[in-house]
């Protein structure tokens, strides 16, 4: 849409909303009567009279409930009847009020667009409808940031005040997380690891914000956060994934496919992630040279084992795969709600797709597979070219177009059934 567009609806809405107030407030004032020296009485005897009433009936309840005694009720009684006497004659009198003419109406159906108009273009932004749609989403991504400020500096300071806060200092540092400052998370993670260091959970955490901190390698002082988490909890979900990542990471695949396997065990069957973990153990035993996929790496032929020359079967042959991973410069600029395109295109000619996968920011890193089961198109299948160029994107609006902003990594020309491709993104669509 225009921006001509744009703002005339805008403004076709802004009288709209000011015509509908103006509906409820007018009709009343306009309707006054505006005969000079006419008086509305208002008489106040009979609102005095049921006040006492009530008063009574409330004595009364006290006496039923037992809160008062007969002789309690009495004196009560004859006090509020003494004060009725009393106050009812001087009440009785009526009061005189002069109804106003129509001009506060029109007084306020001037009024009200115009501190309407001063309001909006004093506390609105008035530049907003002009600003071009590809430059929302950036907007979007940094609100959190704001949204998650007051939360941290209250933490920071109830943290100096009582340093020895382990909840404070696991909450603050995944609050840092969640704006992406991964840094600052593992330094408030390093706090509440040395308070509370059995934790399991806790440490893989520590691991998991260390290793974004330091472009996503789980190797080093993250691994000895895992493998001491592992031995105070070999069965915790986050911790074995983790090891599993950075076993993938360290080219040990075979013991990566180990843990990816034990977590496989404890998750629901009907939980999303389990078709990722499956691909995942897939990939790792073709790069450890797995003959039967998931478990059957016992049924070796026995002429192969006895050292004659068998034929493998051609798995992946027309499939790539590989892991998608983000550079330690850009890792601050993800947020939760992007979504990631990982897609191939040929190398000459259209750049359209040819097959795609779709997933969350918060799957990086992640194992993918391209094959004929994600192709965009049955005539022009993944196994018809001979080699591709693959893509991923981090979309910030959510769509498959690039768009400023946007994060992106691309390899290639990477031919038909390679695996172990590496994608990295670490480039910002101008």
């Amino acid at each position: 849409m225009s921006n001509f567009w744009t703002i005339s609806l805008f403004w076709a809405l802004f009288l709209l909303f000011i015509a509908v107030a103006l509906a409820f407030v007018l009709p009343p004032l306009l309707r006054r009567d505006v005969r000079p020296g006419r008086m509305n009485q208002v008489d106040r005897k009979e609102a005095n009279v049921a006040i006492y009433y009530d008063q009574l009936a409330e004595l009364k309840a006290d006496l039923d409930s037992g809160d008062l005694d007969a002789a309690q009720y009495e004196d009560a009684r004859r006090e509020i009847e003494k004060r009725l006497s009393e106050d009812v004659p001087l009440e009785s009198a009526p009061v005189a009020t002069v109804q106003a003419g129509r001009w506060p109406g029109f007084v306020l159906a001037g009024a009200i667009p115009v501190l309407a108009i001063a309001l909006y273009v004093s506390l609105g932004n008035p530049e907003a409808l002009l600003t071009s749609r590809t430059e929302a989403p950036a907007a979007v991504a940094e609100q959190g940031q704001h949204d998650a400020a007051p939360m941290i500096a209250a933490l920071e300071a109830k943290l100096k005040a009582k340093p020895d806060d382990a909840a404070g200092w696991y909450m603050l540092a995944r609050s840092y997380a969640s704006i992406g400052k991964f840094d600052e998370s593992a330094r408030a993670f390093e706090k509440a690891a040395a308070l509370l260091p059995d934790d399991a959970r806790l440490l893989a955490d520590y691991a998991d914000a260390l290793a974004m901190a330091q472009g996503q390698s789980l190797q080093g002082k993250p691994l000895e956060l895992i493998n001491k988490a592992l031995k105070l909890n070999p069965n915790d979900e986050k911790t074995l994934n983790l090891a599993a990542s950075a076993a993938y990471q360290s080219k040990d695949f075979a013991q990566a496919a180990a843990y990816w396997r034990r977590l496989l065990k404890l998750i629901p069957p009907e939980a999303d992630i389990v078709k990722d973990i499956t691909a995942a153990i897939e990939e790792a035993d073709k790069l450890a040279g797995s003959l039967g996929g998931l478990d059957n790496l016992s049924q070796l032929n026995e002429k192969g084992s006895a050292g004659e020359k068998t034929e493998q079967p051609q798995q992946g042959a027309a499939a790539i795969s590989g892991m998608v991973t983000v550079s330690k410069e850009l890792i601050a600029k993800l947020s939760p709600a992007d979504k990631v395109f990982i897609f191939a295109q040929a190398p000459q000619g259209p750049k359209m797709p040819i097959a795609s996968l779709k997933l969350d920011s918060k799957q990086l890193p992640y194992h993918f597979t391209l094959d004929d089961s994600v192709s965009m198109s049955p005539s022009d299948k993944l196994s018809n070219h001979a080699e591709v160029m693959i893509s991923a994107r981090v979309s910030k609006s959510g769509q498959p177009m690039a768009q400023s902003g946007d994060l992106q990594g691309k390899i290639g020309p990477v031919k038909l059934g390679q695996q172990g491709v590496a994608i990295v993104i670490d480039t910002v669509v101008p």
